[in-house]
């Protein structure tokens, strides 16, 4: 098969003819039409996790997937060869990715793709879309609740401003001028434009008694404990990146959560019915064809993009 790969940490990785996988016991066979793009999946390519989960090489990157079922390993049920689905691979090991014109996946997070959602949409859904699930499912906003979103325009970001104000609540986009109508159309009722002045000051200037909610897609531990100052008690601080400082934010009565994202098929069906009843729309996606991979994750370095980066194999 071939796949976008790596033969070392810091590559820019290039096109390889590799053994087609076979599935394990449980697991599925996709012949992969879309795969999207992930930072955590430039962190990989990096080597910034080399000391914390096994790496494979050649290793190919990415988890996210749509297309058709192609082989059923030991033990499978509920899926059948031929059948459309999307969503991760599920695997402990890094570099058996989806960046290949066939890649392996657990069937407990897989998912049929519905007809309404495109195989491009859908491969865009899986890992943001359950991030941002998550961390508005942690947060809780009730209807006119003050919820505050950091790094709104990007994968997770464009699904949790649809899916927080779909709750009701008043979603405030934070972001950089240029993407500040892309997540308007999005739902946000606000944008702060990070760039051009202090989020913090502009928020207390706002909302005196606080907001309900932040939900961060990419501050560091200190970043958000200064944006957390801005959180009534009784609110919640989410983070994507572990930054959030639970016990210190339990002494002002605020909950903290660092969300750990874990796809499964029952979270998948209810983004994709979301999707398929037209209540969640797809974000920006800019597609590159797997011999432009490369140019994706330069993107996702500069953070230069909106939305999500698809390669259509």
């Amino acid at each position: 098969m071939r796949a976008f790969a790596l033969d070392a940490f810091g590559q820019p990785g290039s096109i390889h003819d590799l053994p087609d996988p076979e599935p394990a016991e449980k697991e599925v066979r996709v012949r992969v039409t879309a795969a999207s793009i992930n930072p955590f999946d430039n962190a990989v390519l990096q080597g910034y996790l080399s000391g914390r989960m096994e790496h494979r090489f050649p290793l190919v990157p990415c988890g996210d997937l749509a297309g058709t079922v192609d082989a059923l390993g030991a033990g499978v049920d509920g899926v059948a060869i031929g059948d459309s689905v999307f969503g991760v691979t599920g695997k402990m090991v890094l570099g058996e990715g989806t960046l290949a014109e066939f890649a392996t996946a657990s069937t407990s997070t897989i998912a049929k793709r519905p007809a309404a959602l495109s195989e491009v949409e859908a491969a865009a859904l899986p890992l943001a879309g359950v991030s941002a699930l998550m961390s508005v499912e942690a947060a809780a906003p009730r209807p006119n609740d003050v919820v505050v979103i950091v790094g709104a325009s990007g994968g997770i970001g464009s699904y949790a401003v649809q899916l927080a104000a779909a709750t009701g609540a008043r979603v405030i986009g934070v972001t950089s001028k240029a993407k500040t109508e892309y997540v308007k159309s999005l739902g946000a009722h606000e944008v702060i434009d990070r760039t051009s002045g202090d989020v913090i000051k502009a928020l207390k200037a706002k909302h005196r008694d606080g907001v309900a909610a932040i939900i961060d897609t990419g501050s560091d531990a200190a970043g958000l404990a200064e944006l957390s100052e801005t959180v009534r008690k009784g609110g919640t601080v989410t983070s994507m990146k572990g930054a959030a400082a639970v016990e210190d934010l339990a002494k002002r009565g605020i909950k903290g959560v660092n969300v750990g994202t874990q796809v499964t098929r029952e979270r998948l069906d209810h983004l994709a019915r979301l999707a398929a009843d037209g209540k969640l729309k797809a974000p920006h996606i800019q597609t590159f064809s797997l011999e432009k991979a490369s140019e994706a994750f330069q993107l996702i370095v500069q953070d230069a993009h909106l939305g999500k980066l698809v390669v259509k194999i």
